[in-house]
């Protein structure tokens, strides 16, 4: 690893003999992995140097990266490797890896070299990462159209479907999952708005099918297509039932709900501890979502109208809830039961779509909210 650091950080120089392509990887089973990856390939056929250009770093060890991680503040880099290191770590990883072989001209070819060397030195490879406008798979496409001085031409008649940002993200990302839950609670209804072919391109395959549509000078950017490394099935791992999954542990909590609401209304009681762990709880998560809303640079995690069930005052409440009791108390819960009401009618008209993992646990708030 230490040679190969030293062999890559001196000022390699390339032959004319060249061929440029955009590897796009299969999606992984960590989180971080599962909409895939993009990044470039160079490869010298007379030296026999292969390299990728990987717009996908990000350093566990840079200063405060898990608080710049919640602000929304990560920094992402270009960083440069080995091809045989790549595809070895793809390998690892039993990820499908496919090969496009750009159609460029000696001249091209050398004006994205320069740009890529340029942009992959130390006081250049960084940049602000957005999931959405800004990563991996967008790199690839504003830097290639840039070279180029924008006469990429991309035909998007090849995107028949009519996907909003949420669903492009559910797509990869599976409803019974924690993954899922939390990312459909964390981003607003801002993605949910149907997004445009040039948008779908946040994901890695979409590049692909982009860049397999678009003409360069009226000729096809894409003169090959290869696959390079195929998922071993054997080594892929079925999802089954899961005592720990959303959906199960949402149905027993709602059981749980539902049984001590009925026998509250059979002995006319109210179980406090009930009352101040599910206000306590859902006004933390309004919390939760208020900060990332006002008090991060994300920019999907505006408008969010999880804050109908996980109202923020909740928490104050909880703790009033347990010293006595209060005449507007149960006016108070008339009004988080007709929050829910209204957002049965937000999801309803896909103002903004909501985790299907919290169907039951949101039908057992409503009971107890109009049972109180």
């Amino acid at each position: 690893l230490f040679i190969g650091h030293l062999s890559l950080s001196q000022n390699i120089t390339f032959s004319d003999n060249l061929q440029i392509s955009v590897l796009t990887c299969g999606n992984g089973e960590e989180l971080y992995s599962q909409f895939g990856h993009s990044a470039f390939r160079v490869k010298d056929l007379d030296k026999n140097i292969d390299l990728v250009y990987n717009y996908g770093i990000f350093d566990f060890d840079a200063p405060n990266f898990y608080l710049n991680f919640a602000k929304g503040k990560l920094i992402y880099k270009l960083g440069l490797s080995w091809y045989s290191d790549f595809e070895d770590q793809y390998i690892y990883e039993n990820r499908e890896v496919k090969e496009q072989i750009l159609d460029l001209t000696h001249i091209e070819q050398q004006e994205l070299v320069a740009f890529l060397k340029h942009n992959a030195r130390p006081e250049n490879a960084s940049y602000q990462y957005d999931f959405f406008y800004d990563n991996c798979a967008t790199k690839i496409r504003d830097v290639l159209n840039g070279v180029m001085s924008g006469k990429i031409e991309f035909d998007g008649s090849h995107i028949t479907t009519h996907y909003t940002f949420r669903d492009l993200i559910n797509n990869n990302v599976p409803h019974n999952t924690w993954a899922n839950v939390g990312i459909n609670i964390a981003l607003g209804s801002v993605i949910d708005v149907e997004a445009t072919p040039n948008e779908h391109m946040f994901l890695p395959e979409y590049i692909y099918q982009a860049f397999d549509n678009a003409s360069l000078d009226g000729k096809s950017l894409v003169k090959e297509n290869r696959v390079l490394l195929e998922r071993d099935p054997t080594r892929i791992s079925e999802s089954g039932f899961s005592i720990v999954s959303p959906y199960s542990i949402f149905t027993l909590i709602s059981l749980v709900i539902l049984f001590i609401t009925y026998r509250d209304y059979r002995n006319n009681t109210r179980n406090k501890t009930l009352d101040f762990s599910l206000l306590f709880i859902t006004g933390g998560i309004g919390v939760f979502i208020l900060l990332l809303w006002f008090a991060t640079n994300h920019t999907a995690t505006v408008k969010n109208f999880n804050l109908l069930w996980a109202c923020a005052s909740n928490i104050v409440v909880a703790f009033l809830l347990v010293k006595k009791a209060r005449t507007w108390f149960s006016k108070y819960f008339g009004i988080l039961f007709l929050l829910l009401i209204i957002q049965a009618f937000v999801w309803l008209f896909k103002v903004e779509v909501f985790a299907y993992a919290l169907i039951p646990l949101l039908i057992a708030m409503g009971i107890r909210y109009l049972y109180l």
